[in-house]
């Protein structure tokens, strides 16, 4: 009786150990809805003349999408990734309450190349991406018009899988966004306009992911 127990165990451990180590499989695909905060950056500017300078935030905001995958191998993964952020342009100055200057919808449309880190319940990975970010702002009385610009983005978190078809993503990344000199995306009612080369902002956020 014993040795069918201990039997038993062991054969229920073996097959607990061959799903674990199954959780990341090549050829397979993976969806990812996610959602969380972006926290947005700044925007600098400078008169025509040179002489007056300012500073402009972008607000923190929630942000939302989903990513698509597929794994070319257990390690490494191909992704799409889309998510929108409805946010503000503020000014913040000491003493004062905040401004609100106008609004800010951002888009982002990347592709990743994504490295996992092991193929069990618990995934810790590394992504590094490329791509355009849809600037569309709304500020009253100026000239600020809507850009695509070209974004590059690095991360990481981790993937925790309750089955081999479904588990849960935890997820930070880092966006840097070229503006180019004389950008659009913020003047303000002077026509003073965008002079700073790079909008940088990074998000932290959670999802549940479905694999086929």
């Amino acid at each position: 009786m014993k040795t069918r127990v201990v039997l038993f165990v062991l054969a229920a451990a073996f097959a607990g150990a061959a799903t674990a180590s199954a959780q990341l499989r090549g050829g397979t695909v993976e969806i990812n809805p996610f959602a969380g905060y972006l926290f947005g950056g700044t925007i600098d500017h400078n008169s025509d003349h040179g002489f007056r300078f300012s500073r402009v935030d972008v607000d923190d905001d929630v942000t939302y999408g989903g990513r698509i995958g597929y794994n070319l191998t257990s390690l490494l993964e191909f992704e799409t990734q889309y998510s929108r952020t409805e946010t503000q342009f503020v000014s913040r100055q000491r003493d004062v309450d905040d401004q609100k200057l106008g609004d800010l919808n951002i888009d982002y449309f990347l592709a990743y190349a994504t490295f996992n880190f092991g193929h069990g319940r618990v995934v810790p990975y590394f992504t590094i991406g490329a791509g355009g970010a849809n600037l569309v702002p709304n500020v009253l009385d100026t000239r600020s018009t809507s850009e695509v610009r070209f974004t590059s983005s690095v991360g990481g978190g981790v993937k925790i899988f309750v089955t081999p078809h479904f588990g849960f993503r935890l997820d930070g990344r880092g966006y840097s966004t070229w503006l180019g000199d004389d950008s659009h995306v913020y003047c303000n009612t002077a026509s003073v306009c965008t002079n700073q080369n790079w909008l940088t902002n990074g998000e932290g956020t959670g999802g549940f992911i479905i694999a086929f």
